[in-house]
């Protein structure tokens, strides 16, 4: 029996998207390699790329200039649901600009910072580097990074913020406004789960939560305030502190999504109702908010738009490093919304 012949696909060159792009292939390069070119253009290059599932030889393109298109992504385990959708928009920005994605885990508090920015700069020649929280406020790693001339954006710190490039939204106003709604709901008597005291997010969201209640003529001492580590097992512990405090409580507004979550279930736990009882809040929007029943009333911050920032941050300050010879300290600070669920609702 005779084999049928395999095709070989052929392989799709550059020339070809600028020929269905109908821009030149210079235009095609600009756009890949994240240069300016108008939204229009953009658009009909990354269609373009998109139908004919183009893919850049990274490993080419770096022996012919100076970049290796690598980018490297600190993270820590303890943001769960938050580190997991904000990598997955990196990833996607990534791929979309030609750049591969080099992971490393690293926790906050972790000695060893030098060792392991040496070890990873031996395996890889990385362009620069994504700190998201809560790596974006460990100093010593920062510092490590300062000294070994690795160029890095951050996402979401509350420290030193001249220090580098970031990406972040208004933590303290975000705050202010949920715990306002809260207010504006009828709740007096609200619970509130900080993040960890070492933190300058943390502190920044609990001063937005504060003056709100100096706003509405809430003294602070009259609510119970408890700390997390923004994570499931920290929101549990301090839940049941705010449960068990024999003060009255109608609302807990916890400072991220996987401790709000971790409050309704110690609401439920302890035969009480979320929100008939207990109105909870959280903060962030990540997939948790929208899967825990009852769906959960939070801040949402723009994790996808943030994730693609931070990494056109980075390749602008790499260029910036590489052409111009300037440390390139450029901010965005993104829009957040209140997102109201089933989780809160007016006290009755």
């Amino acid at each position: 029996m005779t084999r049928p012949r395999t095709t070989k696909s052929k392989k799709v060159t550059m020339k070809d998207v600028a020929s269905m792009a109908g821009v030149s292939i210079m235009t095609v390069s600009r756009v890949l390699n994240n240069d300016k070119v108008s939204d229009q253009t953009y658009d009909r290059v990354m269609e373009a790329v998109k139908k004919l599932n183009y893919r850049l030889n990274v490993s080419a393109r770096s022996l012919s200039g100076s970049q290796s298109y690598l980018l490297g992504f600190f993270y820590d385990n303890s943001l769960g649901s938050y580190i997991s959708q904000y990598l997955i928009g990196v990833l996607k920005r990534c791929n979309e600009l030609g750049y591969h994605l080099v992971l490393e885990p690293c926790s906050f508090g972790e000695e060893n910072v030098e060792t392991i920015i040496s070890e990873l700069s031996s395996r890889y020649m990385l362009d620069g580097v994504i700190v998201p929280p809560p790596l974006s406020e460990y100093l010593p790693l920062l510092d490590a990074l300062d000294a070994a001339s690795i160029r890095y954006v951050r996402v979401g710190p509350g420290l030193e913020l001249d220090r580098s490039a970031y990406v972040s939204i208004d933590d303290y106003q975000a705050t202010f406004e949920m715990t306002e709604h809260l207010i504006n709901e009828g709740h007096r008597h609200i619970g509130f789960i900080k993040g960890d005291s070492h933190q300058g997010v943390a502190a920044n969201r609990f001063r937005g939560f504060s003056e709100a209640l100096l706003k509405h003529g809430i003294a602070i001492e009259d609510a119970v305030v408890a700390e997390g580590d923004f994570n499931f097992t920290g929101g549990m512990k301090a839940s049941e502190e705010i449960l068990d405090s024999g003060r009255k409580v109608t609302a807990i507004f916890a400072s991220n999504d996987d401790m709000a979550s971790a409050v309704i279930a110690t609401v439920h736990k302890r035969g009480l109702r979320v929100p008939e009882d207990i109105a909870v809040a959280g903060f962030d929007d990540t997939s948790i908010a929208r899967s825990i029943w009852p769906q959960l009333t939070t801040v949402k911050q723009p994790i996808d738009d943030m994730s693609a920032d931070s990494v056109d941050l980075l390749i602008e300050a790499i260029k910036a490093d590489q052409i111009l010879g300037i440390k390139l300290n450029k901010r965005e600070i993104l829009p957040h919304s209140i997102i109201v669920r089933n989780s809160t609702r007016p006290v009755t």
